[in-house]
């Protein structure tokens, strides 16, 4: 009979889940700063 092991019982998973990490960061700190900059010049065209 299959002995089944709970998921996430492989070692050296980690550094596969990483991975994605920095791209994702990215890009939501690239649609932060362009929601801040829109905003911006949203303000700054209302003011004057």
């Amino acid at each position: 009979m299959a002995k089944f092991k709970p998921a996430g019982s492989r070692r050296g998973t980690t550094a596969r889940s990483n991975r994605g990490l920095i791209p994702c960061a990215l890009l939501i700190l690239a649609a932060f700063a362009l929601i801040i900059f829109l905003f911006y010049e949203i303000l700054k065209s209302g003011a004057k």
